[in-house]
């Protein structure tokens, strides 16, 4: 079934809406005008619950139970729908009522009342301008929403004939007034396919539907509903077409979030008004209870369902909406928070208002209210604002200030992990953009830095960057990308410059919800695109400065390994060959000895040089390091060490060097410059993780200003420069505590990095 532009369809589009509303409108003055009868009745059994003006006696009372009213009796009316209270009267007119009063019949002349205050006002209090509520979702349907497919169809019918059955069924269809029971019965068994059928489709199809379902399924209702018309069925049997339309409804909302894990955002605001909605309606009942009922209490504890309808309305077209949906994020957004003001300023006023008995007390109310509200919109409003776009409408930035946030945003993104995250997860969501790519133009080479919703086949070669470059800054509207021109899917290409130099592309595809990039937001974007060329060009400069370094520091290594290997396999073993010459018997005690001790140095050296422990892992290669410090400091200092292992684990080769000598300068600074009594090592070894803090009670120093990169530079602390730039060439945290006279403490843990 598809909506096609021909005048049948344009005529129900300017029809019906209207015709929707003169029905309202007609029910509506029946509500209110002609329904002061001057009492209430409970429809299915005929007992008097209310009185609104008490007559002269004998008279109405609560509990009574209407057995006839004029001609019609009690029982008929029930059986005949078309049947209404009073037929023949006129307001004014006395009118002979049989009632049943404790076992008794008596007959009461009622005098039929004119237009009743109290009456209007009960009336007031109930669900009617729902109707209202589900036409304006309806009509804003017809405006708004495009393209006409089924759905657009389907939403337009279900909003128009719940407000239909709504007006019909608020308080008019219990008393039969002006065929309103016969009205309600028929708008429901009309409404049963449309509700099945719309919540099929919606938010996407759950599968193809076969025509012949369709049609079938629609004849059935119309057959139902005709005979419902003409009193041909059960008159309660309309209930099970409310019941089979709500329920099967919700079954199919149900298998939506089943079988369509990503609609499940989707269903978060009505989930949100829904509870907002019902929330002021709990709280008047439970105030009714305790303390009891006024009039607008009842009128307040509605306040929040209208929106139900436009929040089922938003959910299902959110994207259709054009330039229009942000205006209704602040529509949604205001809304909201009067509810909540509602749910949270009920209790209170109406304490107040059972309370007070001071004079002019509905003038205190009233202005306590207004400073209460004034000041919650001032200091409230804008975090919830906030709160509402980020969770709820998965705008993680405000739009109006995006700039702004960006820019203190990527001051904090120091990798390219971190720049490509705040744009997926931040920058390009508040901007409701679902497609881009993110590339890197390095000596004409492209490199792809990060995409979203395109396959590898939609990304450009090297070959068309002339023709990005020559539509940079130029939006191209859907209508003009045929399927079969290349990198269709290209709505606003946007260069990436340092200056004169080309350093790569955003490419910004589909948006929500219609795709448009309107001309005045392109000189934003294009802001942002010069801030991320600014930050990637400092990331990418910072990466090759730390690359280099890495390479100086491993080729420092490297140099270190070859000395040991040279003087380990040569001074080492020609110091040995001496000692085993024919004549070595006549040297002196003294020259061995300074041999020995020369030897040792040596060794001591070498060791230093490359620790051979380190080959069998850090675990070993700290605790061989602990026994030598302990042997070279000897009563001095007291050594604590605490080293242990989860299980042998090996770590890559640059991680155990670095935090080794990391550790090992950190000990070093200890025992030459603290004048520590004690020092402590202490280490953690996991698969995946190592914490290792080196600890003593020396004269210790002021960590908060000398820790500064300059200040260290300055005073010459390049062993602490060392130790940092180790620790940042493995992506290890360190962090130094220390205070005069307190002692220091530097701890460093190293976990191992997820893959990109």
């Amino acid at each position: 079934m598809k909506i096609r532009n021909s005048p049948f369809w344009s005529i129900i589009e300017q029809v019906i809406p209207w015709l929707i509303l003169a029905i309202l409108l007609v029910y509506s003055y029946a509500k209110f005008f002609r329904h002061s009868y001057g009492f209430r009745l409970e429809g299915s059994t005929g007992r008097v619950m209310l009185v609104f003006e008490p007559q002269l006696e004998p008279t109405l009372r609560e509990g009574d139970r209407i057995i006839q009213m004029g001609s019609v009796r009690f029982v008929d009316f029930r059986e005949d729908l078309g049947m209404s209270f009073f037929e023949g009267y006129e307001p004014g007119d006395t009118v002979p009522l049989l009632i049943e009063r404790g076992g008794r019949t008596i007959e009461i002349p009622w005098k039929y009342p004119h237009f009743s205050r109290d009456e209007f006002f009960d009336q007031l209090g109930s669900e009617w301008f729902m109707a209202y509520a589900f036409w304006v979702a309806g009509v804003l349907t017809v405006l708004l929403v495009r393209p006409k497919d089924d759905s657009w169809l389907l939403m337009s019918l279900f909003n128009f004939l719940t407000a239909v059955w709504v007006i019909a069924g608020s308080g008019l269809s219990a008393y039969h007034i002006w065929d309103s029971a016969l009205v309600l019965r028929v708008a429901l068994w009309l409404s049963l396919p449309v509700y099945l059928h719309l919540h099929w489709v919606f938010p996407r199809p759950l599968g193809k539907l076969h025509p012949f379902v369709l049609w079938m399924g629609y004849g059935v209702a119309i057959s139902l509903a005709i005979m419902q018309g003409f009193q041909l069925l059960p008159r309660e049997l309309y209930s099970l077409a409310f019941l089979v339309g709500v329920g099967g409804s919700l079954i199919l909302l149900l298998i939506h979030v089943l079988r369509q894990p990503s609609v499940r955002r989707d269903f978060r605001l009505p989930l949100i008004v829904l509870m907002l909605a019902v929330a002021p309606g709990v709280i008047w009942s439970i105030i009714e209870a305790i303390i009891g009922g006024s009039p607008w209490y009842g009128s307040v504890g509605l306040l929040g369902l209208p929106l139900l309808p436009l929040a089922y309305l938003y959910t299902a077209f959110r994207r259709r909406l054009g330039i229009q949906e942000m205006r209704i994020n602040r529509f949604f957004t205001i809304y909201l928070f009067v509810i909540l003001l509602g749910v949270i300023f009920l209790p209170l006023i109406a304490f107040l208002d059972q309370t007070l008995t001071v004079p002019g007390k509905t003038l205190i109310i009233a202005v306590m209210s207004a400073l209460l509200t004034a000041a919650a919109f001032l200091w409230a409003y804008s975090p919830f604002e906030k709160l509402i776009e980020h969770r709820i409408l998965g705008i993680p930035l405000a739009s109006k200030r995006l700039l702004e946030t960006y820019s203190a945003h990527i001051t904090t993104s120091l990798s390219l992990p971190d720049l490509i995250r705040v744009l997926q997860e931040e920058v390009f969501p508040s901007l409701l953009i679902r497609q881009f790519a993110f590339l890197h133009i390095d000596q004409g080479s492209v490199n792809v830095l990060s995409t979203m919703g395109l396959s590898t086949e939609q990304i450009p070669a090297e070959k068309d960057v002339p023709g990005l470059i020559a539509r940079s800054g130029f939006y191209r509207f859907p209508d003009l990308s045929a399927a079969d021109q290349p990198h269709a899917w290209i709505r606003l290409v946007l260069s990436l410059r340092l200056g004169d130099q080309l350093i790569g592309f955003w490419l910004l595809g589909r948006r929500d919800p219609d795709d448009l990039y309107p001309q005045q937001e392109i000189p934003v974007l294009s802001s942002l695109a010069n801030l991320t060329a600014i930050a990637l060009s400092n990331i990418l400069q910072t990466e090759r400065l730390k690359a280099m370094y890495e390479t100086n520091i491993s080729r420092y290594e490297q140099e270190k390994l070859r000395l040991a290997h040279d003087l380990h396999d040569s001074i080492l073993n020609e110091m040995a060959a001496i000692l085993m010459r024919a004549d070595a018997a006549n040297l002196s005690p003294k020259f061995l000895a300074a041999f020995d001790e020369l030897t040792e140095k040596l060794r001591e050296i070498v060791d230093d040089l490359r620790p051979p422990m380190l080959a069998f892992g850090l675990k070993l290669a700290f605790e061989d390091f602990t026994d030598n410090l302990m042997e070279r400091s000897q009563v001095s200092v007291e050594i604590l060490t605490d080293i242990q292992a989860t299980e042998e684990c090996r770590y890559p080769d640059t991680v155990e060097s670095n935090l080794y000598r990391i550790v090992q300068e950190a000990c070093e600074n200890s025992l030459r410059y603290a004048q520590a009594k004690k020092l402590l090592i202490f280490g953690r070894f996991y698969e995946k993780q190592i914490d290792i803090r080196v600890q003593d009670d020396g004269i210790g120093f002021d960590s908060d200003v000398s820790l500064k990169l300059d200040d260290m530079l300055a005073h010459k602390h390049f062993g602490m420069v060392g130790m940092f730039e180790r620790a940042n060439l493995i992506g290890a945290d360190i962090n130094i505590h220390s205070q005069p006279n307190q002692g220091t403490r530097i701890q460093v843990i190293w976990k191992a990095k997820e893959s990109i």
